[in-house]
Formats: structure tokens, C-alpha cells, sequence
């Protein structure tokens, strides 16, 4: 059976031209900064204000996948579905991470082997904020819809199961536009990325200049129990969109034997 700490780990860790939002199926590879440990993250919008994340280490084992609603004016999640990847593909769904505005207070609710955990933490007024361990799902959707080319600000929480408080505020995060350059064999436009409230922290993101879309990004903090620190990297972009989700999806257990 899996444990608490495992289980909340699983269920949150884990430049062509501009297609229509949800035709495009975003493969990434996530690890510690050196390569190792490596996880395969996919991003998908199957709607303007709708973000799916599938986190899976290999097919025909957990795979988890985690939903979130955004907000269409600050573009910052109202509420997140944790779950993971029914044997038919569908989302087994297994608790909520859902933001009071009036508060700015996150609500975290996840059932357990060992039962319902609850837990809650605020995160700052006047910024967006964003979940680190949703391996930045929520943020490339944002960064889709302001195309930033000049500095900007957010805030970071994170669910780490290994704490007494699950759920936290880890940091507000300044990003420092530092132009065009070429990364990874194609256009970038390169922020570096500092923690100025919170967490010690600092890293930097790459990101497509005609989508906004993240290309990579690393951060020296982990988001994940057992990592060091922190790398994501565009491996690819799928076409298709919901179909090819769907699709993408139900392969995970498809062929597998049993």
C-alpha cells in the first residue's frame, strides 16, 4: 500500500508557430539539474482555462494525473484535481487544492490510505501564484497568455508531504528578463529567477518566444521528496489535442499485461 508521503509526492510533483490552444500536447522531461531521476511530465490545455498534467515514470505503473481550473483574468488556478491515471485512461480523482480569494488561502484536501488529510496556506495578495510541485503546468499557462517580455513576479506553494504542514508558501519569485539568446537549438527568450520572499532559491526559464511556452527551466530547490533540485525540459510538441489526449492516455495501462 502506498504510504502517505509517496502517495502526496505522486499526486502533486509529478518554437513552432502558435497552434490553437488546445491542439498542442506539451512532452517534458523533469529531473535533478544533473539529469538524473528522470520523470516524464506532459502538458495539455483541452480548454482556455483548463490545464492537465500526466506524470508517469514508466507505462503500466502510477501515473499521475492532476487538473486545474484558471481563473481567465489572473490566470492563476482557482482549483486543482489531484489524482491519477484510471485503468481506462480517465482521471481516478483523489482530493482538491482550491484557492478562497477573499483570503488568498489555498485549501488542501486528499484521501489517504490512512485517511483525509486537510490542510491550508496563504499565499500573497497583488501576484499570481502558482503550485511548483504541478511541475509548472499552471505557470506555462500563464506564461501562454502574457508572453512576458519584461520582468515579472509570482508566488510559489508547494505540497511536500515529508513536512508537519503539507501544504506551504514557498516563496514570491522575481524573474528578470534577460533577452533573446539561442537554447537548446532554437529562440529563447531567457528570465533569471530569484527568490525574494520565502524560501532561499534561484534559477532560470527559457521560454519560447511566439507561444510563450516554456522550453526549460531550473530552479535550485526540488520540488519533490528525494530530488536535489530542479530541471524541466521541452523533449517535444504533440498535435492533436483532445483526441491525441485521450489517446495518449488510455495507452498508459493499454498494452500492458493482465
Amino acid at each position: 500500500m502506498i504510504g502517505r508521503a509517496a502517495l502526496l509526492a505522486f499526486l502533486f510533483a509529478g518554437g513552432a508557430a502558435a497552434r490553437p490552444v488546445d491542439d498542442e500536447i506539451r512532452h517534458y522531461l523533469r529531473s535533478n539539474r544533473d539529469g538524473s531521476s528522470p520523470e516524464h511530465i506532459v502538458h495539455f490545455r483541452p480548454a482556455t482555462t483548463d490545464v492537465a498534467v500526466y506524470k508517469w515514470v514508466r507505462t503500466c505503473a502510477d501515473a499521475a494525473y492532476v487538473t486545474a481550473q484558471m481563473d481567465p483574468v489572473e490566470w492563476e488556478a482557482r482549483s486543482m484535481i489531484a489524482g491519477r491515471v484510471a485503468k481506462d485512461g480517465t482521471q481516478q480523482r483523489i482530493g482538491t487544492l482550491t484557492l478562497i480569494p477573499t483570503t488568498r488561502t489555498l485549501r488542501l484536501v486528499i484521501d489517504l490510505p490512512e485517511g483525509r488529510l486537510r490542510d491550508t496556506a496563504r499565499v500573497p495578495e497583488g501576484l499570481p501564484w502558482f503550485l511548483f510541485d504541478y511541475d509548472l503546468g499552471d505557470l506555462n499557462a500563464w506564461l501562454q497568455e502574457r508572453r512576458p517580455d519584461a520582468d515579472f513576479r509570482f508566488a510559489w506553494a508547494l505540497v511536500w508531504p515529508e513536512n508537519r504542514d503539507a501544504l506551504d508558501y514557498l516563496a514570491t519569485v522575481q524573474a528578470t528578463h534577460h533577452g533573446l539568446e539561442h537554447h537548446d537549438g532554437r529562440p529563447a527568450r531567457r528570465f533569471e529567477l530569484s527568490f525574494v520572499d520565502g524560501r532561499t532559491g534561484s534559477g532560470t526559464l527559457w521560454l519560447d518566444p511566439a507561444s510563450g511556452a516554456i522550453i526549460e527551466a531550473q530552479v535550485d530547490q526540488p520540488n519533490y521528496p528525494g530530488m536535489t533540485d530542479y530541471r524541466l525540459r521541452l523533449e517535444r510538441v504533440e498535435t492533436g489535442g483532445r483526441r491525441a489526449w485521450r489517446r495518449l492516455l488510455a495507452a498508459h495501462y493499454g498494452a500492458c499485461p493482465g
